[in-house]
């Protein structure tokens, strides 16, 4: 473990945001004199940090929301990533599929994770996170197919900052522009682009963020409850830029969810631009009316948009966009 602590992309992904002296190193430490491991007890904030920012650079969610958090607290969130985790690596024979996939809706997901008996982040835990996060940063698997893009979106959710319009412009502009263009030769449909640029500013604030739906992955498991578990974790999360459910990976033209997880920040805005495809009658618009954006909006945030106002900022993006300088 000594020599892929001392790795450092490894410790890059590990160190949380102002924590200058590395103050991880010495929790870890303690795994090799014999100490029990890490619970929701045992250490203080920067130790957890690192752990939390280990998980979600797996692609595990550390909140019992779905979000992925770096926030310090061994929660029922970050409790259940580790129990995912020891699940699909074969490393706790207490768990089973049943346990992480417990009955749930979307309205009691939060309350009934107790379900998921309490773990403790032992050594040998520990040491595989470490050399799957090390096989993963070799073979490009990663957070957007890249170590340094993937590290970027981390600590942007570390620091909790979002971009704004002029930011998410100058970043992914270009990859909206190819994008757009795509999706025209693909399937004969004109996008504006600043459509896909208010998407992106609306669902993520341009910092990769995916979201883990507990009941989706239990409804998933009790369709196919022979299928990959892993995979359909994936296809119960929003991801990317546009947080696209995963499920809904072969619509944008993805290999898989696992494989939208790892897609590159120009592949995420190509998924953008055909999920919005279907909407041509709008995405075609200069000049949009405000029916318009509440159709839009209820075709990509469902039928409760107008609750939380969706039509209204996607409309203020939208105008955003159009009055910064020409994207083209």
């Amino acid at each position: 473990m000594k020599q892929i602590l001392e790795d450092q992309k490894i410790s890059q992904v590990l160190t949380p945001i102002g924590d200058r002296t590395q103050s991880w190193r010495r929790v870890l430490t303690q795994f090799k004199k014999g100490e029990r491991g890490i619970t929701r007890q045992s250490v203080g904030e920067d130790a957890i940090k690192a752990v939390q920012r280990m998980l979600v650079f797996l692609g595990y969610s550390t909140s019992s929301t779905g979000a992925f958090a770096i926030d310090g607290d061994f929660g029922r969130g970050t409790n259940r990533a580790v129990a995912q985790f020891e699940f699909d690596h074969g490393l706790n024979p207490h768990l089973t599929r049943k346990t992480l996939c417990y009955p749930c809706t979307w309205r009691t997901a939060k309350a009934n994770i107790v379900k998921i008996p309490d773990t403790k982040l032992t050594l040998k835990t520990m040491e595989a996170m470490l050399r799957k996060a090390k096989d993963a940063i070799s073979q490009n698997q990663v957070l957007c197919g890249s170590f340094q893009d993937a590290l970027f979106h981390l600590n942007a959710l570390d620091q909790r900052q979002l971009l704004s319009c002029q930011k998410i412009k100058a970043k992914y502009g270009g990859a909206v522009k190819a994008a757009v263009v795509q999706v025209e030769e693909e399937k004969n449909v004109k996008i504006q682009p600043e459509w896909v640029l208010a998407i992106i500013k609306q669902e993520t604030g341009g910092i990769v963020r995916p979201r883990f739906e507990q009941h989706i992955l239990t409804r998933l498991n009790n369709k196919q409850g022979g299928a990959n578990l892993i995979e359909l974790r994936y296809q119960a999360m929003s991801q990317g830029l546009g947080q696209i459910l995963g499920a809904n990976y072969k619509r944008v033209g993805a290999k898989s969810a696992v494989s939208m997880f790892q897609s590159s920040i120009a592949e995420q805005v190509v998924f953008v631009a055909r999920f919005l495809s279907k909407k041509s009658h709008i995405v075609s618009r200069k000049n949009p009316t405000k029916e318009h954006f509440a159709e839009l909006a209820k075709f990509y945030n469902g039928p409760g948009y107008a609750k939380h106002h969706y039509d209204e900022t996607l409309a203020r993006w939208f105008r955003e966009f159009q009055t910064l300088q020409e994207v083209f």
